[in-house]
């Protein structure tokens, strides 16, 4: 108890006075070499005890020691110590009436391993280094058991005196250290250490006692302060010939040039249309191989390309570049004619060059916003049996806006509207449409009523079915009064469920694990069918929080319009980016 206290009382100042210096002065890379003074608890894993927790043990199983370390620093991630320990164990078991002390005089050969270096990289300016640690050692000890009961001696190692050589003659026994530390820099040379690291024994005589099959083992804690020393030399300077320095800064420079990419896209691109994308290359003075991979939104199709020098391949929507020579010009221009699906909303693009000259790869994004084709008039002739399925309705949309919600209130007072309103939201938009008419001739006799009297001169017809809008009239030429071929996706589960969708193709379709390597997606794609869609999902959750989770991951993947979409009793209800 005696040294514990007398432990606490140099501790607490001593950590108070290093925490508070200041931050300074050379990374411990910069030195060849540190010495380490170290103390802190000691406590054993053996026979006699009754705590088994780290924690726990402290109060009673716990006693002191002290140390030194020398180490060398071999490479900025790895370096080789030798350390010295002197320290007291103690432990007790009630059930046996038996407790223990132990003292240990350690010798230890090991490595640590600089894990901050290791894993992100060398840097000489971190104030702080987590590192492991491991190796090999011998300890030389002595301990007796005695009864709690009475104090009589039970057993005892080590103390058996060499009369001829007038000293102690203790046992050893190997020991395996496993541990792990932090380093943290107070000033110049000097860093505050935290370790703690286990020893494992070949022995079962710790703590005086052999029972059972495990052998010893001990932990030893500790706070401690090195100096770094021995600074590294700083390189000679060599006289180059100009022509080889002129090389040199030449590389350099190349290396060190401005690389860009800008993209060139119309202001307005609609669906089921067709535009010319351009990129502007800038690259320097960089010359030799180079290749530039474009990753295009699903349902943009390359249809033909102007890239002068360039072999090229287009599939999957992915149209990779290749040039064996790139073009003499710091600034060149790639462009090539893009047609576009029934598709819609903010759709991303990746661009990657890479220069086999400077050995890097550069990414580049953005997204481009795609309308969606304002649906035309379909002649009423044109879907007689249509008029004549209850599941089809129409509608008249009156007002229309891109990611911001219009009061309904507010919107009938502008247009004088008496009708219900009804509000749907997909793909970013937010549409409005009042009426609900069952043959297109009625939707579009009121359509010409709320042009002329309400003033709403781009109001249009829309359909809907079974509650659901489809995406132009121009589907309802798919429709026939009989069966679809494959039934709207149900899945077999109960209560309330959120997915996430990524995709939405109308009359096509693309495979699962084409997305998945387009988008570096590792979880589980699914493919649904929703009228003449089909929608592509990731994910499955119970909570909306794990939802929007997912949600930002596609997001950060470049899926800018990822939104989450509900299902009660495996059946989708609604979709929105909530």
């Amino acid at each position: 108890m005696k040294r514990r206290l007398i432990v606490l009382k140099v501790l607490i100042p001593l950590v108070s006075i290093l925490t508070s210096s200041t931050l300074n002065g050379q990374s411990s890379l910069d030195h060849h070499m540190y010495l380490n003074a170290n103390f802190g608890m000691a406590h054993a894993y053996c026979d006699l005890q009754d705590e088994n927790n780290h924690f726990t043990k402290i109060p009673d199983e716990t006693d002191i020691g002290y140390g030194v370390k020398l180490a060398k620093y071999i490479s900025p991630v790895f370096a080789a110590h030798f350390q010295f320990l002197k320290a007291y164990l103690k432990g007790a078991k009630e059930r046996t009436d038996a407790y223990f002390n132990a003292d240990i005089t350690e010798y230890q050969v090991a490595t640590t391993v600089n894990l901050s270096n290791l894993l992100f990289g060398i840097n000489h300016d971190r104030t702080f280094y987590l590192y492991g640690t491991t190796g090999f050692g011998i300890n030389y000890f002595r301990s007796e058991a005695r009864r709690i009961s009475n104090d009589n001696l039970i057993n005892d190692y080590g103390y058996t005196k060499d009369l001829e050589r007038k000293k102690d003659t203790r046992p050893n026994f190997f020991i395996l250290p496993l541990g792990a530390g932090l380093d943290v820099k107070l000033a110049k040379r000097w860093y505050i250490n935290l370790e703690t690291v286990v020893r494992l024994s070949d022995s079962d005589q710790l703590d005086a006692v052999e029972s059972g099959k495990k052998n010893d083992a001990y932990y030893y804690t500790s706070i401690g302060l090195s100096y770094n020393f021995w600074e590294k030399k700083k390189r000679e300077k060599i006289d180059v010939p100009p022509e080889i320095i002129a090389e040199e800064e030449k590389v350099d420079s190349i290396i060190f040039e401005r690389v860009d990419l800008e993209y060139i896209v119309p202001d307005i691109i609609e669906s089921n249309s067709e535009f010319v994308m351009k990129c502007i290359v800038h690259k320097g003075k960089i010359d030799g191989f180079g290749e530039l991979m474009q990753i295009l939104p699903i349902g943009f199709n390359v249809i033909d390309t102007v890239i002068d020098d360039a072999r090229f391949e287009f599939r999957n929507y992915t149209l990779n570049m290749y040039w064996d020579q790139l073009p003499a010009d710091s600034v060149f221009e790639v462009s090539y004619r893009v047609q576009v699906e029934d598709v819609y909303g903010n759709l991303p693009i990746t661009s990657i060059l890479y220069f086999d000259r400077t050995g890097k790869e550069y990414k580049f994004k953005r997204s481009v916003y795609v309308e969606k084709a304002r649906p035309g008039e379909v002649v009423e002739d044109t879907i007689p049996a249509i008029t004549e399925v209850p599941e089809i309705e129409f509608k008249v949309q009156v007002r229309a806006a891109y990611k911001a919600r219009i009061p309904l209130q507010r919107l009938a007072n502008k247009y004088h509207l008496r009708d219900s309103i009804r509000e749907d939201f997909v793909g970013n938009w937010y549409r409005y449409s009042i009426g609900s008419f069952e043959t297109y001739a009625q939707a579009r006799e009121y359509r010409d009523k709320v042009i002329s009297e309400n003033k709403v001169y781009d109001a249009f017809v829309v359909a809907f079915r079974n509650g659901v809008r489809l995406n132009s009239l121009s589907e309802l030429k798919e429709i026939t009064p009989s069966p679809f071929p494959q039934k709207d996706t149900e899945y077999k589960e109960s209560g309330t469920r959120y997915r996430v969708q990524i995709l939405a193709l109308l009359h096509n379709k693309v495979e699962p694990d084409v997305l998945k390597g387009i988008y570096k997606i590792d979880e589980n794609v699914r493919e649904e069918v929703y009228g003449q869609w089909r929608k592509y999902t990731v994910g499955e959750f119970s909570s909306v929080t794990e939802a929007k989770a997912m949600q930002q991951k596609m997001i950060g993947k470049g899926i800018t319009d990822a939104f989450i979409a509900i299902y009660e009793n495996g059946k989708r209800i609604t979709v929105g980016n909530k």
